[in-house]
Parts: structure tokens; sequence; C-alpha cells
């Protein structure tokens, strides 16, 4: 692998996580906060309430929009990550976004996510698993 194509590639692929982890947790948080009635829309519709529905959970669905505006924009950055990366380097990024999202999801308040002990571990033998990976690529 070409240093330059290092040094193109992965600012472009850690982006593509970092907005990947935030289209996670922007759902999270819209999907969480919007009304159980959205899925009676139907019924919305033919009572004439929609306009009141929406007034009350739009921030949640300005969220849920943006979360998916996010994952569009981490796609783009991820195919130009692949221009510039091995898979064998790219791909294995890809597990970041798990560590940020656990990591997020439980410092947020808005979101109350528990932490848990295990999980923790889990994203210790992520971590390690990344630094194998990366410091094979290294020496080989």
């Amino acid at each position: 692998m070409v240093l330059k194509d290092l040094k193109a590639g992965l600012p472009v692929a850690l982006l593509s996580v970092v907005l990947i982890s935030v289209a996670q947790l922007a759902m999270k948080w819209g999907m969480g906060n919007v009304s159980s009635q959205w899925t009676l829309i139907t019924e919305l519709l033919a009572q004439y309430e929609l306009g009141q529905l929406w007034l009350a959970t739009w921030p949640a669905l300005v969220c849920v929009a943006i979360g998916l505006l996010c994952y569009a924009t981490s796609m783009a950055c991820w195919v130009m990550a692949l221009k510039h990366l091995p898979l064998g380097v790219a791909y294995p990024l890809l597990s970041l976004s798990y560590v940020l999202v656990y990591a997020l999801a439980v410092t947020l308040p808005w979101l109350n996510e528990p932490f848990n002990g295990v999980k923790l571990f889990g994203i210790g033998f992520i971590l390690v698993g990344l630094m194998c990976i990366f410091t094979a690529k290294k020496s080989s």
C-alpha cells in the first residue's frame, strides 16, 4: 500500500465512521421520541389530526432525517475511502463505530443507555483486534 493512498483514504474512512455513528445515535433518539401514534397514520389522516401530531413530534422526525442524511454522507465517504484503501485496512475501521456508538450512548444523558461491564469488555476486544490488525500491517 502506498503511503499517499493511506493518507488520502484514512481520514475519509474515519469521517465515514464518525458519520455512521452520529446517524445511529440521531435515529435512536429520534425514533425513541416519535409518538407511537405515527403507526396509525391512516387513522390520523382520516381525523385531520396530523397537524397536531407533527407539531408534537417534529424535533424527533428532524433528528431521524439528520440521521439518514449522515448515513448517505457516510456512504459517499466510504466509497472514496475504498478507492484509496485495501479492504484489509478499511473494513476493520468500521468496528470503531461500535466503540463510538456505545461510548456516546452511555455518556449522553438523553439516550439513557445503561453502562454494562460485559459490553465494555467486548469493546476492549474490538480495540485489541484493531491494534493487532494495524500493527501487523505495519510490520509486513
